[in-house]
């Protein structure tokens, strides 16, 4: 499953179909007044995934296996580490390439099986590898 889910798409896709026009016609005015806005609770798709990664803070580096993957972050399940709302570095294996790419994020949720985390802005080179990482079977 990639990042963007074209299941998605072709479900609505369908479901507008059997829509009638004035059906349709209403569904475009809810949309272009942003019904939707504020509505939903994620921006990116969240894909299962498990690979190792390794997170540092100013406590140290732990290392974990992600649950879950999407371009705007990553929950990873670890067994210790300190972590608070503070920066963490993710670090993602990237196997068509054989390199590693350090990723930047914030600290967004703790729970007893690991964190969720944020990245920050990414240049080409790290979104490339989230995607490779998340396109992995």
């Amino acid at each position: 499953m990639p990042l963007q889910d074209p299941t998605i798409t072709h479900e609505l896709f369908q479901l507008i179909t059997q829509m009638s026009e004035d059906e349709k016609y209403t569904l475009l005015k809810l949309l272009k007044r942003g019904a939707l806005k504020g509505k939903c609770r994620r921006q990116h798709f969240r894909k299962p995934l498990h690979i190792p990664v390794r997170c540092a803070n100013k406590a140290g580096v732990s290392i974990g296996v992600t649950r879950d993957i999407s371009l705007g972050g990553v929950f990873i399940i670890l067994n210790r580490g300190v972590f608070s709302r503070t920066d963490s570095m993710g670090l993602f294996y990237r196997p068509s390439i054989e390199e590693t790419a350090w990723i930047t994020a914030d600290v967004m949720r703790i729970a007893s099986e690991g964190i969720g985390v944020r990245f920050r802005p990414m240049n080409e080179i790290q979104k490339t590898a989230v995607i490779s990482a998340a396109s992995t079977p």
